[in-house]
């Protein structure tokens, strides 16, 4: 897609937005953003397995693919991706949600529930899968005929013969249903280290689900930390559950249903000596997107919505206790702005040792963003805290 077209069907004040921290750059990041960066990165289980063993592993499984250890963080592994590829045009066609668009073109199975509308055929068929947007991800061959498609709630329609890009079918895979894996980003596995949980520790985990952070506390303590997990229903408080069990890790940590945003409201004078605050964002930096349908009233509403979770968090750390903010959005309203009002609230900006990162200097504020053009990262942020002495 031209530079041009893409900042043509971007919403201008997302562009802007943009374009107020990438400048020059913000076409290519733009592009990137529509792209999967080249290093799928898995979390290895360090609790069932080392990295060594789990990388032999996979290597006898899948020749094919390069597999390799970050050299930096101890227990991330990356899967090179392989493509582009061309995608063959065929007559039929069954369009899917961008969701399903976006797993698809990294050559995930279709399911069943991802499916919005399609030509009738046969099993055994070739059809293109496509976007919403009319962007073709994939050539695939059907499993079942369109006319079940009508009373399916779950299961596989197509198995994929080209897409775009291509990996392993990750979540298909027996090193994920045993648990050995957790699918996750280098710059969120990053943030639990920085948490650098050890035994005793008191340490929240707010907006906790699916779980990823909070599994990787457990891992990194060997379930010797004490973890509380927050986020707003029990649907979302399943999904914690559920990894937990997935990775057979110790349920040593105690679940709360509730809104982070009252967490000192609701738990009474208990203080903790750690909080991760990773709320709902824009998610703009989540790669590879089918397109970009954030508007700038988004933003504004996610960075007012973001700064209602600092306040009471910074009420219940200790003094010196340990704050990390991260997001997987590119935008300074969501990020920077909102560090610098933490900053407001009774903290201190302290600077770490991140790699991949590049580092911003904003008056007291030392904060972390991984480009989509630096090191080809996904977009994330981080900035690190102490709460000051009293």
């Amino acid at each position: 897609m031209a530079y041009r077209a893409m900042k043509e069907t971007i919403d201008k004040k997302v562009y802007s937005s943009l374009s107020r921290v990438y400048g020059s750059l913000t076409n290519q990041v733009i592009y990137k953003i529509l792209t999967p960066s080249k290093r799928h990165y898995l979390r290895v289980n360090t609790y069932l397995i080392t990295r060594g063993e789990l990388i032999d592993m996979l290597k006898e499984r899948y020749p094919e693919y390069n597999i390799e250890p970050d050299p930096y963080i101890e227990d991330a592994l990356y899967i090179v991706v392989k493509g582009p590829y061309k995608i063959p045009i065929v007559e039929k066609k069954i369009i899917v949600d961008k969701y399903a668009a976006e797993s698809i073109m990294l050559g995930a199975p279709l399911y069943a529930p991802g499916v919005i509308k399609y030509s009738r055929f046969k099993a055994g068929e070739e059809v293109n899968i496509v976007a919403p947007n009319g962007r073709i991800v994939a050539l695939a061959e059907t499993i079942v005929d369109s006319s079940k498609l009508l009373y399916m709630k779950k299961g596989v329609v197509v198995k994929n013969i080209i897409s775009t890009y291509k990996l392993p079918p990750i979540r298909e895979m027996e090193e994920y249903k045993r648990g050995l894996i957790y699918p996750q980003g280098l710059p969120s596995i990053i943030v639990s280290h920085i948490v650098s949980p050890t035994p005793g520790e008191s340490i929240l985990d707010c907006c906790a689900s699916p779980g990823g952070k909070t599994s990787h506390l457990i891992q990194l303590s060997q379930g010797l930390a004490r973890i509380v997990s927050i986020d707003r229903s029990m649907k979302k408080i399943g999904e914690i559950i559920r990894t937990l069990k997935r990775l057979h890790l110790p349920r040593t940590n105690l679940f709360l249903v509730g809104d982070a945003r009252y967490i000192n409201i609701d738990i009474g004078g208990i203080v903790f000596d750690k909080i991760i605050i990773d709320p709902p964002c824009t998610g703009l930096g989540v790669r590879p997107k089918i397109s970009i349908d954030v508007r700038g009233r988004d933003i504004e509403n996610s960075k007012t919505y973001q700064k209602q979770f600092i306040k009471p968090a910074v009420q219940i750390l200790r003094q010196n206790g340990l704050l990390v903010y991260s997001t997987c959005t590119l935008t300074f309203e969501e990020n920077e702005e909102v560090s610098l009002y933490a900053l407001r609230q009774g903290l201190i900006s302290i600077e770490v040792d991140i790699p991949y990162a590049d580092k911003v200097y904003i008056g007291d504020l030392i904060a972390y963003r991984f480009s989509p053009i630096t090191y080809d990262m996904p977009g994330y942020y981080i900035s690190v805290f102490k709460k000051k002495p009293s």
